[in-house]
């Protein structure tokens, strides 16, 4: 039941655990948005996992380190997954 597990201490560490993920998450998108002046969207993970923005955050940090950054274009929005695979 609800009650019984509101007093379950696996259930508090899980729930504090996911609350400190969450926050930490938060951090970074404030932190890769500020440094990049981009605006993110909602499921961080989904936004990164092209690489696109974590190649130009490298070259941010570390100017002309990732030379070349594949890019979705209009003509072609998804990048296929050896292009993402080489940005990462």
């Amino acid at each position: 039941s609800p009650a019984n597990d509101s007093a379950d201490p696996r259930v508090r560490q899980n729930s504090k655990q996911r609350q400190e993920e969450l926050e930490l998450i938060e951090q970074l998108r404030k932190n890769i948005e500020s440094r990049l002046k981009v605006s993110l969207p909602s499921d961080l993970g989904a936004a990164l996992t092209d690489g696109v923005v974590l190649c130009h955050l490298a070259n941010h940090v570390r100017p002309r380190s990732v030379p070349s950054i594949h890019v979705p274009s209009p003509a072609v929005p998804k990048l296929t997954m050896a292009k993402c695979r080489r940005n990462v």
